[in-house]
């Protein structure tokens, strides 16, 4: 009985299947990865690859410093630790190799900036709203050896409390920003988010003698800044863009946001003289539990996961063209433990308790930590450019 048909098309349809499998692991891994001394700095391997099953592959870093754990390389480096080092990570499945790829661990000294002032103005959506990562930066620019910190922003710390200011409003994009007018006191349901409608007009909007709202960022900063543009600015903005994107809709969605981010950009650089900007790379969202929990059938964390990594990838070659500081806070956020959690039965009829995710993108404090962490080490890292630059 002829059980296998055409051997050499079996082996062909084999070597395909390889091919293919090696091809659809592409890994998306920062040029730099930026640490200082005493934070702890991860890159999570969930989080860098996008395939339906990390489990499948087993992630090998090549480095003189950090650890190798199942789930991620981890490094909280020490003074002696400053300086640049070789990074790279070799991806494995069944068949061998299927991707590699070289970063630079950069080792910040725990004291660039000391002796200046540094003013951030960070503008973002719902992950900055409740303000718990603008808090953690400016917690850590308290520690020994940092610049004189100023928080600049109309919306305070977490839930109204700490030394994070910022301008974040949840469900907005990058054109939010730039056109948002005419919403206070409105309880409409605007189209931009279909969960979270806020009654807010953008920040930089200011009436004319008509009533119409007018950019003005030198009338902003006059209000919350003395009148001085701000040393940087970062912003977390794109992903109310892409979220509700498809396969097929996703690589317009990409470039209509992009658009819109490199107007605003624009903007700020208009400031005289122009703020250092830097533009965050979104975070993977939760597990399946969480996207169920957060919005029922509607989206997949699947979906999430691939329509994230067609947005980041645009953002890293947008900031080649563009010129602005990248900030990869997905490497270091650990979307297994640090997102909220609920107790719940196992089912109806089975009155066990069980732990389950309950929020498909937003983090607990403990990951918006890790998102503070990344920002600060990536600020540093400017600062100790910065330091260089003015003893040459």
């Amino acid at each position: 009985m002829k059980r296998f048909g055409n051997c050499a098309s079996v082996i062909a349809l084999f070597l395909l299947a390889e091919v293919l499998s090696a091809a659809d692991v592409r890994l998306l891994v920062p040029e730099k990865i930026y640490a200082v001394p005493g934070v702890e700095m991860n890159v999570y391997f969930n989080n860098i690859v996008t395939v339906i099953n990390p489990a499948n592959y087993v992630f090998d870093v090549d480095c003189e410093k950090g650890r190798n754990d199942l789930k991620r390389w981890r490094f909280t480096p020490k003074k002696e630790d400053v300086g640049a080092w070789k990074w790279k990570i070799t991806v494995i499945g069944e068949s061998g190799t299927v991707a590699e790829a070289e970063s630079e661990l950069v080792v910040v000294p725990e004291d660039a900036g000391k002796g200046r002032r540094f003013s951030l103005l960070i503008v973002v959506a719902s992950q900055t709203r409740q303000g718990f990562y603008p808090n953690r930066v400016a917690e850590l620019m308290q520690r020994p050896g940092n610049p004189e910190f100023v928080s600049i922003g109309t919306r305070i710390g977490a839930r109204g409390k700490g030394p994070g200011r910022h301008e974040g409003y949840g469900g907005w994009r990058w054109d939010s920003f730039l056109t948002r007018w005419g919403y206070a006191g409105d309880a409409k349901n605007d189209g931009m988010h279909p969960n979270r409608p806020l009654n807010f007009n953008s920040p930089f909007l200011f009436p004319d003698r008509n009533g119409k709202g007018v950019f003005d960022l030198k009338k902003y900063f006059e209000i919350n800044n003395g009148g001085k543009a701000p040393d940087a600015v970062s912003f977390q903005l794109g992903l109310n863009d892409f979220f509700l994107a498809t396969d097929e809709t996703i690589s317009g969605i990409t470039k209509k946001s992009t658009d819109n981010m490199e107007k605003l950009i624009a903007k700020f650089r208009e400031l005289d003289p122009a703020p250092a900007i830097f533009v965050f790379q979104h975070i993977p969202g939760a597990g399946q539990d969480g996207f169920g929990k957060s919005y029922a059938s509607r989206r997949t964390g699947w979906q999430y996961r691939k329509n994230l990594d067609c947005y980041n990838r645009a953002l890293l070659k947008k900031s080649k063209e563009l010129k602005f500081n990248l900030v990869p806070v997905y490497i270091n956020i650990d979307t297994e433990n640090n997102y909220p959690t609920i107790r719940e039965p196992v089912n109806e009829g089975n009155p066990a308790l069980t732990v389950r995710q309950n929020n498909g993108v937003h983090p607990a404090k403990a990951g918006y930590d890790q998102m503070g962490d990344t920002l600060y080490c990536t600020l540093k890292a400017w600062l100790a450019r910065r330091d260089a630059e003015a003893k040459r």
